[in-house]
């Protein structure tokens, strides 16, 4: 499926966020590090710098590699789904994840999506696997793989509490067992981050775990959103915080909107959309491709109708399997961990596209609670 999709892609950019990571990947490969312009977080460019270095500097390449891992991907939406609920709850969550649209789209989207949904997959089946054998190296696995999905989408790290509170209250283990995976799990986070964060301290001069780009996501509010349009990041993150603590109403009122929007069922806030923006940009870069089948309305049906129904049937699933409670709760805890954080800054549908597996294992326990008890009577 995936591989039929890429093949019908033009050979160009969809989405101009892709011209940083491709500077920063030929950089890379020049041997000048990631390039004095760039500001981004640092895994998607090494990504697309081992692409190119075994296949060259090409869109197929690219996609071919993505349409892979999101196969593997797929596979292991099965091995949760039948960890957390079951054998059948699995097949019909890996049915999903191999024919959702989302998930075939994001193979072909030059963007770190794919990577992130991988990463925290994997995050998720180590940390259930930690349960049985060796839970410390199933927990440093995990740790390992969410240190990843955040050097490529930083708001990943937010799992980071969640992941140590589940490890601390839920798993059945002594307790002293339990704080020692909880260390260990924020250990390697932490060790993951390090080469980064010093890449950015010597750099910046300042502490910049990830993304030196905090200030421009952060909400602006009292003297922050009081600067003129051009200078409101001349605020930094001090002064957005400061704005944030000083009027807890608004940014209250703002968050909510935002982790209500997050379950979106159309996409939205997509600035590639606007034609004259995909214009401007051709002119700047001719890889961007101008008229293309993803900026029209019937995809917004095409949504509608794939994320609807999962969705819905996520909610079955949720209350039909509270009897497996210990592991459906680490998977809502991811789920919820990135709503959560992406409301603190802006909320998209493709922010929510890492953890929407999540969503297809509740999905596929739904659809295997409705079978059993409509279709196979006993």
């Amino acid at each position: 499926m995936r591989l039929a999709y890429i093949s019908f892609l033009k050979e160009g950019i969809y989405f101009s966020d892709f011209r940083a990571y491709d500077a920063a990947a030929r950089s890379l490969l020049a041997g000048q590090g990631y390039g004095l312009d760039y500001v981004r977080p640092p895994l998607y460019p090494l990504f697309l710098a081992a692409v190119y270095w075994l296949f060259g500097p090409h869109f197929w390449a690219i996609r071919g590699v993505q349409a892979l891992l999101g196969a593997v991907a797929t596979v292991f939406v099965y091995f949760l789904g039948r960890r957390v609920l079951g054998e059948l709850a699995g097949r019909f969550a890996a049915l999903i994840a191999a024919f959702y649209p989302y998930y075939i789209f994001i193979a072909g989207l030059d963007y770190p999506t794919l990577l992130t949904t991988l990463f925290l997959i994997l995050t998720a089946w180590f940390l259930l696997r930690a349960e049985t054998g060796r839970s410390w190296l199933h927990v440093a696995a995990a740790a390992l793989f969410l240190g990843l999905a955040a050097l490529a989408v930083p708001v990943s790290l937010v799992f980071l509490p969640f992941m140590i509170v589940w490890l601390v209250f839920v798993p059945r283990m002594k307790w002293s067992r339990r704080a020692g995976l909880a260390l260990i799990s924020a250990a390697v986070v932490a060790l993951t981050l390090t080469p980064w964060t010093w890449y950015n301290y010597q750099r910046f001069g300042q502490f910049v775990p990830i993304d030196a780009r905090a200030a421009k996501h952060l909400p602006a509010f009292g003297e922050a959103a009081e600067e003129e349009a051009g200078e409101v990041e001349s605020a930094g993150v001090s002064g957005r915080l400061r704005g944030i603590l000083e009027n807890p109403g608004p940014f209250l009122e703002r968050y909510s909107r935002e982790f209500l929007h997050f379950w979106t069922f159309v996409p939205d806030r997509v600035v590639t959309q606007e034609e004259s923006y995909r214009q401007r940009i051709h002119q700047q870069d001719q890889r961007m491709v101008v008229d293309h089948s993803l900026t029209s309305s019937w995809l917004n049906y095409v949504s509608i109708l794939s994320y609807g129904p999962v969705f819905l049937l996520s909610l079955v699933g949720l209350a039909a399997g509270l009897a497996h409670w210990r592991p459906l709760s680490l998977i809502l805890m991811l789920l919820l961990s990135q709503a959560l954080g992406y409301s603190f800054f802006f909320t998209q549908v493709r922010y929510r596209l890492p953890v929407e597996f999540c969503l297809m294992i509740f999905a596929g326990g739904g659809a295997a609670f409705l079978i059993n008890k409509y279709l196979i009577r006993k």
